[in-house]
């Protein structure tokens, strides 16, 4: 009844709304009585010997559930603001509406800190779609909304991206071993695949990453770049930390994992702006998301293809390993999807296009109820703008609340079978058997997040994963023989196993 009354809520007009949320205030509980963490436990518990020691952020926060229920207040300490993790998605819709124009997301602090601080040059006066808030964030989507988000435009790389892919194809031929398996760091691979990818759509050129004998010192760089990136700002961002108060070696070599980013994608967009006034360019350069940025300035170029960089390689790799890894575990399904790839594309060297791959509802299916069972991030944080309720609390203004969706989207309510990979539940055309997905709660699913301050690379993201993963299944047959694969959990959930896919020619 509770879950019928918060939705009823959630529907009711703005006028409406209002009046309800003035009475359902007064009525709830004071956030003084939320079930709080103390400063004093979180250290005790931390240490070894302790539940959270040596935990991951996903692990720590499940027990957070367990142990406190569907919201619970996390203190602020060293620097960290005061955040509520809730847990219930019958109120993220509420929430996430309740934001208004220019949501506030918890960032990097360490991005923004060497942003504003060590390059002001770039990045001082410039909004960042990954950690500014406010008009200057605002300024920037603007610029960026109309590039990265038009399906046409991002659609005019599906041939680029399917060559990168096909190239991938022949790389996992000549990398499997005697028993046809991948070797155990697939995942670097993956995460290669990934960069060449984005930079291909990004800084408008080819890095040639798969080429073993490439002598460009600076794609190594950004390779590692990335690499320190994920692994470091866990420890610096995901964590309390001191570099707010002292800044140790380690921060101090992520700063220079920082700088060594931001002068290798201003190399790249040097180097292609430099080709571009030595030739003539057609009507479709002219339309690329590079020469389209550059148009507004050469800083914003720099801006947003570091922070498609940095939100998207280590995600749209993960999110492919995740996929395979559910058709290698449910032979039946990806049969179902290899039989809907050669309605399409009949030879496995078919090229895919902008026409042929719309047809393709079983694929998105597929990954979608990957994403479902195995999200690439644990959840979303926004700062409240005004007073609300969740789980039965008033929350003040401009509090932290991150929304821990990934419990829900294993909770029976909202997703019957819940455990079972059952890509059947999001077709549009079901039959009567077929469970249906986020009937009960569409908020419970939001893979690329909601509303103005929604994924600005999904387009891109969805086209790289889809084409890598048609490419993969078309060619081979994905089998899985070793134990089931274990998540690490940083910033990005990413499998913490040797991806060992025995691939088998099909």
């Amino acid at each position: 009844m509770r879950n019928l009354i918060i939705r009823q809520v959630n529907s009711l007009s703005r006028r409406a709304y209002s009046a309800y949320l003035g009475s359902e205030i007064e009525n709830a509980k004071p956030f003084s009585e939320m079930p709080t963490i103390s400063f004093l436990k979180m250290v005790k518990e931390s240490i070894p010997g302790g539940k959270y020691y040596k935990k991951s952020i996903k692990e720590v926060l499940q027990a957070f559930n367990e142990e406190f229920g569907e919201a619970v207040r996390i203190p602020a300490m060293l620097g960290n603001p005061e955040v509520v993790m809730s847990y219930n998605s019958e109120y993220f819709e509420r929430i996430l509406r309740a934001e208004g124009n220019w949501p506030v997301r918890t960032g990097l602090d360490s991005l923004e800190y060497y942003r504003d601080t060590k390059r002001p040059e770039i990045y001082k006066d410039l909004g960042s779609l990954f950690v500014s808030h406010g008009e200057k964030w605002s300024s920037m989507r603007s610029i960026a909304n109309p590039i990265l988000m038009q399906p046409k435009t991002i659609k005019k790389y599906t041939t680029q991206v399917d060559d990168i892919a096909k190239e991938f194809i022949e790389v996992m031929r000549k990398i499997r071993n005697d028993k046809s398996e991948m070797p155990g760091d697939f995942s670097n691979y993956i995460n290669t695949w990934s960069l060449e990818s984005v930079t291909a759509v990004g800084l408008e050129r080819r890095l040639n990453l798969f080429d073993e004998n490439t002598h460009d010192e600076n794609a190594k760089k950004l390779i590692k770049g990335i690499r320190d990136f994920f692994e470091m700002t866990a420890e610096y961002d995901g964590k309390a930390s001191v570099w707010k108060y002292y800044q140790t070696k380690g921060f101090k070599e992520l700063l220079n994992v920082y700088d060594t980013l931001t002068d290798v994608i201003l190399h790249y967009i040097d180097q292609a702006i430099k080709e571009m006034n030595e030739s003539s360019s057609s009507s479709d350069a002219e339309d690329s998301v590079l020469r389209k940025l550059l148009r507004a300035d050469k800083r914003v170029a720099v801006i947003v293809v570091s922070d498609l960089m940095l939100a998207g390689v280590d995600t749209t790799a993960s999110a492919v390993l995740n996929t395979l890894y559910c058709l290698a575990k449910n032979p039946e399904k990806q049969e179902i999807l290899r039989q809907e790839l050669i309605n399409i594309l009949p030879e496995k060297n078919s090229k895919l296009t902008t026409e042929n791959n719309k047809n393709m509802p079983y694929l998105r299916a597929v990954i979608k109820e990957a994403m479902r069972l195995y999200p690439v991030v644990s959840g979303n944080v926004r700062q409240t703008t005004k007073e609300i309720v969740v789980s039965e609390y008033r929350i003040p203004a401009n509090t932290h609340v991150a929304l821990q969706f990934y419990i829900d989207l294993l909770n029976e309510k909202y997703y019957p079978d819940p455990m079972k990979f059952l890509p059947e539940r999001w077709l549009r055309d079901q039959s009567d058997g077929d469970v249906k997905a986020g009937v009960a709660n569409p908020f419970s699913f939001l893979p690329f997040g909601f509303g103005v301050r929604s994924c600005i690379g999904k387009r891109i993201a969805e086209l790289e994963l889809e084409t890598l993963v048609v490419n993969v299944i078309r060619n081979f047959k994905v089998e899985w023989h070793y134990p089931e694969m274990k998540i690490k959990s940083t910033f990005v959930n990413i499998p913490d196993s040797e991806m060992r896919f025995k691939v088998i020619d099909v």
